[in-house]
């Protein structure tokens, strides 16, 4: 090869990456979202109720925001505009509000409590900008508040929740399809866990959640035609297959904050190949919002659950009943959180975004056959876990190795304001079916 031809095969990947990334800067109103709270603390006495908004622009995509529930704590929903959700979920101990994706949108939350105390509301997911975060309820003895916040409005049908405690989940094993947008996309025959049955699977799965010090219980219900299972790496033992038709229960205990790798195991990685994986993530126990009790803080949060998929060879002779040769593993799709890097460039769960001086938490989950070496631009990270241990001390990279099967939890400042790329370092792995840049990628936002 030539000094020519070899710089010319070096530098079309890099100039193609570079035009992609600076074609997103046209649009802005991809990322030019934020929220803010009416108020960062409301005072009310024992027995009055109290009440806060939220408000903002969600810049034309769905957005979600959780809060915690403090013990003690009566909360309901009020009035709303443009939400999807807006709801206490007592069984997974968070108070949710999702956007529609119609631009503007407003929620009012109310509050009250029958003993006095400081109750604090933390937010622990906010996936765009939002000012304040947490919300403080100082609620006094009975004989009026002592002002500073707002008071009225019906508590109706209140609640409130400790947590992910003792909560239970089911989780559904269904065949469909996934779908892989831009070029060189197609749909793949793909086995996956959902949470809604009947609705197809998810995949990957959905995240389940927990808080350090949990008793969780776990449902599989098989809704797929040959026996599988569910595992979670370094959490669950019981290996056993559910058959066709069938269900089991597991029970566990989330001893420790960080986020577990649950997959399928049977069939020589056939069923995990086919979307049968997903993550569980475990928070501190008082819901703080550091990587574990004790550990490093953070602003912002993702779960990225990277993943290979070799649709000829192995997807659609699965799908089709046929034998898979399990010696041929040649993947010629890549994806961050089942999506192709065209999708996973503006998708506001995938992309990492936060205001300058912020920190991100990434909890990052390799469900593929394949390591994936994660290039990262715009500033250094620190990588705080590897595969469920703890760093002694944590390690500043731009590139990290998650080897296949593994997990990882990486901390990312945002130094400075810019749209900057997250790629992987093999070149095929930047490509759906050999098109770049469609693979494994998504965007670090610095506002």
């Amino acid at each position: 090869m030539t000094r020519n031809c070899l710089l010319s095969t070096l530098i079309r990947p890099l100039v193609a990456l570079l035009c992609v990334f600076t074609s997103l800067t046209i649009a802005p109103s991809v990322f030019a979202a934020d929220a803010s709270l009416s108020t960062d603390t409301v005072n009310i006495a024992v027995g009055e109720n109290g009440s806060w908004t939220i408000s903002g622009n969600d810049g034309g995509s769905q957005r979600e925001f959780r809060w915690s529930l403090p013990s003690g704590l009566n909360i309901s929903t009020g009035s709303s505009s443009n939400l999807n959700r807006f709801r206490v979920r007592a069984d997974r101990g968070y108070f949710q509000v999702e956007t529609d994706g119609r631009g503007s949108f407003s929620g009012t939350v109310n509050v009250s409590a029958s003993s006095a105390g400081a109750y604090v509301m933390q937010n622990t997911r906010a996936e765009i900008s939002l000012n304040p975060d947490d919300v403080t309820i100082n609620v006094g003895d009975s004989g009026g508040s002592s002002g500073g916040g707002s008071t009225g409005g019906s508590t109706g049908g209140s609640t409130g929740g400790t947590g992910g405690g003792g909560s239970g989940l089911t989780l559904y094993i269904e065949a469909g399809s996934l779908s892989i947008n831009g070029a060189g996309g197609d749909v793949i025959d793909v086995w996956g866990y959902t949470d809604t049955p009947g609705s197809g699977p998810m995949v990957p799965g959905p995240v389940l959640e927990a808080r350090e010090g949990d008793s969780v219980t776990v449902t599989i219900v098989n809704n797929h035609n040959r026996s599988h299972n569910f595992v979670i790496k370094g959490v669950t033992s019981d290996t056993s297959s559910i058959p066709a038709g069938g269900s089991r229960t597991y029970t566990f205990n989330t001893n420790q904050a960080g986020v577990f790798f649950y997959r399928d195991t049977l069939n020589s990685n056939i069923n995990r190949s086919m979307g049968l994986h997903g993550a569980l993530v475990v928070r501190t126990g008082d819901g703080s919002r550091r990587a574990w009790s004790g550990g490093p803080s953070y602003n912002i949060e993702r779960t990225w659950v990277i993943a290979d998929m070799d649709k000829p060879r192995w997807n659609d002779r699965a799908a089709s009943g046929q034998s898979v040769s399990t010696g041929t593993y040649r993947p010629n799709y890549f994806m961050m959180n089942g999506q192709g890097g065209f999708d996973a460039m503006h998708d506001p769960n995938t992309v990492l975004e936060g205001n300058v001086g912020q920190t991100g938490i990434v909890r990052i989950v390799n469900a593929g056959q394949l390591d994936e070496s994660l290039h990262w631009h715009g500033n250094h990270f620190r990588v705080i876990s590897r595969d469920g241990t703890r760093l002694s001390q944590f390690e500043w990279q731009d590139t990290i190795n998650v080897k296949a099967g593994t997990t990882m939890m990486v901390l990312y400042r945002f130094d400075q304001p810019g749209i900057f790329p997250m790629h992987v370092h093999t070149a095929q792995m930047e490509t759906a079916n050999g098109v770049y840049l469609n693979g494994t990628a998504t965007l670090l936002v610095g506002n």
